[in-house]
């Protein structure tokens, strides 16, 4: 049995970091939203003789080892099921790496989803969004399929209902990415040298709680306040975010660490999305990642 599974990435359409908690993460208030574009992961049960599980991706930078999330979502569903069987896993990666988008967290729990469907579904879905954290904060945004509002370091999610999620499911995005990457532990780091630059959790809480209450007219608040230490290393960043605002009246806006960045073009036509795919090429270089989303 086999069974092939899109692994969206994601956007940080609103990101607060709020401080430092006694564990060492950061609180954070996020409203997050999985996208049109990401990966995809085909699952496969191996032959009983089968001792470990297999990972192939077309991309030969990735890790196909146990620091695979993939990988690790197959030792993890064993461990609390008990199921004996190992599987085989071919990951065909469009998502960069570096990039602030989750793509490797999206693997991982659109992998331990797929196992679990192929195992006659053992474990509800309370129990692979605790088992999906244990991966990584943001993993559990990615069982639920929908924009979520993400609390705590991120292990706490809220799914969007009603106006809020039709709204964010009509947003037309280009996602865009410069050849470097920027360290998601460099970029916690600066704002824990530079406690100024967090945003106080009442503020943020208020400016989302004015959006979800009106969606429609209000307009999403475009926080994210990691812009603030990654623009100081890398203006590049802020350049062609501001470049994209200004020029075609348009919100851009980086996401999540970076270093990938997002464009809601709703209100562009076609020819003028075009227009500014080559703008951005022009300012971050031919090899650039540009996507629609």
């Amino acid at each position: 049995m086999n069974t092939k599974k899109f692994c969206p990435c994601k956007i940080n359409l609103m990101l607060a970091i709020t401080g430092v908690r006694d564990d060492g993460f950061h609180n954070l208030i996020s409203l997050v939203a999985p996208t049109r574009f990401g990966d995809w992961l085909t699952v496969e049960v191996l032959p009983d003789t089968a001792t470990k599980d297999e990972l192939v991706c077309n991309m030969p930078n990735v890790p196909c080892d146990e620091s695979n999330l993939v990988i690790k979502a197959a030792i993890l569903f064993r461990q609390e099921t008990g199921f004996n069987k190992f599987f085989k896993f071919n990951l065909e990666k469009q998502v960069p790496a570096g990039a602030g988008l989750g793509g490797g967290s999206s693997n991982g729990a659109i992998a331990l989803s797929a196992i679990n469907d192929i195992a006659g579904k053992p474990l509800s879905m309370r129990k692979l969004e605790k088992i999906s954290a244990q991966m990584g904060s943001d993993c559990p945004l990615f069982l639920t399929g929908n924009p979520v509002v993400m609390r705590g370091r991120g292990e706490k999610v809220f799914p969007l209902t009603g106006d809020a999620k039709d709204y964010i499911g009509m947003l037309k995005l280009v996602l865009f990415k410069p050849e470097f990457s920027i360290n998601t532990g460099w970029a916690y780091s600066q704002m824990k040298a530079n406690p100024e630059v967090y945003l106080d959790a009442d503020f943020a809480e208020a400016k989302l709680s004015e959006w979800l209450e009106n969606p429609n007219i209000t307009g999403i608040p475009l926080i994210n306040n990691m812009q603030i230490e990654a623009f100081k290393k890398y203006p590049a960043l802020e350049v062609v975010i501001e470049n994209i605002k200004e020029k075609f009246r348009i919100p851009a806006m980086m996401s999540g660490s970076g270093s990938a960045c997002f464009a809601i073009v709703n209100d562009l036509s076609d020819e003028q999305i075009v227009e500014m795919k080559s703008y951005i090429k022009s300012l971050l270089g031919e090899t650039c990642f540009i996507a629609d989303a």
